[in-house]
């Protein structure tokens, strides 16, 4: 059996490391996001599954992530849909790409969603496109993190230009500031 695996964690290797190369991405600004985004939704995971799949480059992991959708601010979405990422682990095989977001059963994200079919990510940005959204435990508000974990105290952090040093003291923003600022833009966008 370890003959047969052998080249196949190969060939995985040498695909994520070349997708690895290619994973450097400039942090979009909020507005730029929003406007390249076709689709943004709230939602909770519900589903994760890896799968293997035939790609131009050959068979690769691919990672299926089901979300439970409980908004949708831009586009048009199911209730229920589903986001593929190139990267997974299929029993004792694993495919990473760097930067690819990961998730978990039960997170809650805001996802900027790309109008690009059989991307590497589907997202907007690459992880830039997921926020996280966390419930603080005293107030219970829903807050917003960015991909990485980090709080996000305004929209105005997004972007280059954004600070790299920790910003564990400010308080995340509240989902709700969040949902405003990507209403207010799309609506903007739509009177232009």
């Amino acid at each position: 059996m370890f003959r047969r695996l052998l080249p196949l964690t190969v060939v995985c290797t040498l695909l994520a490391a070349g997708v690895a190369r290619s994973t450097t991405v400039i942090p979009p600004s909020f507005d730029a996001l929003v406007s390249a985004a076709g689709t943004i939704f709230f939602g909770e995971v519900m589903n994760i599954r890896s799968d293997w799949e035939s790609t131009p480059n050959g068979r690769a992991i691919i990672t299926f992530v089901t979300f439970r959708v409980e908004e949708v601010w831009k586009g048009n979405v199911g209730v229920v849909t589903q986001l593929e990422f190139l990267g997974g682990t299929i029993g004792e095989i694993g495919m990473k790409v760097e930067g690819m977001p990961t998730f978990h059963m039960g997170q809650r994200d805001v996802l900027f969603v790309g109008t690009e079919t059989h991307a590497v990510s589907p997202l907007v940005g690459f992880m830039h496109g997921r926020m996280r959204v966390e419930r603080d435990t005293v107030s219970g508000v829903d807050r917003v993190r960015t991909f990485d974990g980090r709080a996000l105290g305004s929209v105005a952090q997004l972007g280059p230009q954004r600070a790299a040093p920790s910003l564990a003291s400010i308080t995340p923003m509240r989902l709700t500031d969040l949902e405003a600022a990507v209403r207010s833009r799309v609506s903007a966008a739509r009177q232009r």
